[in-house]
């Protein structure tokens, strides 16, 4: 449940707005300036307005929102919008939610739901205005983003060889990213949530408490798994559209099964005392050492029938 350190004074409101405004302005212009690299920066963006949302109430970080919607709308408005879409959205709703007294994983779900929603009203808005179909737009944009990144591989000079491969596989990313867009949008969504509700939790401080169970014990909903493998057999097996909406399925639920052995890990290494260090040093393999995160995702999958945590009692 919800509870709070105390009201705050009308000067500590004011310093929450505009200190959290200068800030997510910062992150926001940060990202922008590193190209690449500014994808280690952008999960930041929604913390300012969210963390001052819990702190403080609605008030304050919808304001924070609406003063870095301005101002990137006086330089950039695409910026803006992406903004709001993007970050302003999860960062106000998902707060209020936990503010609410809802479980986390739920108020998860429900800022997701009607971030994703957003979006897609206003994708599809685009394309009807644009009288295209919303394929075609996204397509445009993802082949434009390719071909940017061709041009720079051009200017370094590349071997012909090392070129025409990686045109190659740019043009394949292009297509699989066409193609499962629509779960693209909701792990990416999912996954900048996911790290608001760990950031609010690690600076709580005892200032705010959320509901939820600890994530060492998050566990899915068991009917989930017949989702997963259905969207397996339709992958393998149909073609078209079907083929199409089993490959969003399976690619809004492997990183949530992935999730889910995460959780299972954390419940290991705090069992057998793993100090901080090896802790992170093993989520780190856990993201990045092939083939750990596929095992990583098969114990989330397969918890259903194994039960993992379930306490074992020894037989002497």
């Amino acid at each position: 449940m919800f509870f709070s350190s105390g009201p705050l004074n009308g000067k500590q409101r004011f310093l929450f707005l505009v200190g959290g405004s200068a800030v997510t302005l910062l992150l926001q212009f940060a990202g922008a300036m590193l190209g690449p690299a500014g994808t280690f920066v952008y999960p930041f963006i929604p913390f300012p307005a969210a963390y001052a949302t819990m702190r403080t109430g609605p008030g304050v970080g919808g304001g924070i929102i609406a003063l870095t919607a301005v101002a990137l709308m006086a330089s950039q408005p695409l910026a803006a919008i992406a903004y709001i879409l993007q970050f302003g959205i999860g960062s106000l709703l998902l707060p209020v939610l936990l503010r609410r007294g809802w479980p986390w994983d739920r108020a998860l779900a429900g800022a997701l739901a009607a971030t994703v929603a957003v979006i897609a009203l206003t994708l599809g808005g685009y394309a009807v205005s644009r009288q295209m179909p919303v394929a075609h737009v996204v397509g445009s944009y993802i082949h434009s983003e390719v071909d940017q990144a061709l041009a720079v591989y051009k200017q370094a000079k590349l071997p012909a060889d090392q070129l025409k491969a990686l045109q190659a596989m740019g043009e394949q990313m292009a297509d699989f990213v066409v193609k499962a867009y629509p779960g693209l949008v909701v792990v990416a969504s999912a996954g900048i949530l996911l790290l608001t509700v760990l950031f609010l939790g690690a600076l709580s401080a005892g200032r705010y408490a959320m509901a939820g169970p600890p994530f060492a014990l998050w566990k899915l909903p068991e009917p989930l798994v017949w989702f997963l493998i259905a969207g397996g057999f339709g992958l393998f097996f149909t073609a078209g559209e079907l083929q199409r909406i089993s490959l969003n399925l399976l690619t809004v639920l492997l990183p949530v099964y992935f999730m889910q052995g995460v959780a299972i890990v954390t419940y290991f290494f705090r069992k057998k005392g793993f100090s901080p260090f090896f802790r992170t040093l093993g989520y780190l393999l856990i993201f990045v050492l092939n083939p750990l995160p596929l095992i990583v995702t098969g114990l989330g999958v397969f918890d259903m029938w194994v039960d993992f945590r379930k306490p074992r009692i020894k037989k002497t």
